[in-house]
């Protein structure tokens, strides 16, 4: 059966129930980034405040060294040796130690654009 042959209120209906199932799987009530373990947390939700230490050490595991690795991988490619790279959630600045030759070197940079802000 040929696509122009089908009548118009079944092709309408069709698309719209693919519409509906593509968009439903992102925009689902209860969706975040945690998984369906925590649905709608809010910080001042019972759910956030009975898993609270998860969700940190969540965010601790997976999204700092993920930050931080980004973050070495720019100074490196800038043609320093990277020492140590300290960021906290929240902070707006990435500070890296690093080495030019015999020279250390404290690097900030912004984040999310992770720009170069100061070279001490």
């Amino acid at each position: 059966m040929n696509i122009t042959t089908l009548p118009k209120p079944t092709i309408a209906t069709a698309m719209v129930t693919a519409l509906m199932i593509t968009t439903g799987c992102v925009t689902a009530p209860g969706y975040n980034a945690y998984g369906d373990l925590y649905e709608d947390v809010y910080k001042d939700s019972k759910v956030y405040k009975k898993h609270k230490k998860a969700i940190k050490n969540v965010d601790k595991e997976l999204y700092q060294p993920a930050i931080e690795q980004r973050a070495a991988n720019k100074v490196s490619n800038m043609g320093y040796r990277v020492k140590d790279v300290k960021y906290k959630r929240g902070d707006s600045k990435i500070k890296v130690k690093a080495t030019r030759g015999s020279k250390d070197y404290k690097i900030e940079l912004g984040y999310p654009s992770y720009q170069v802000i100061k070279i001490k």
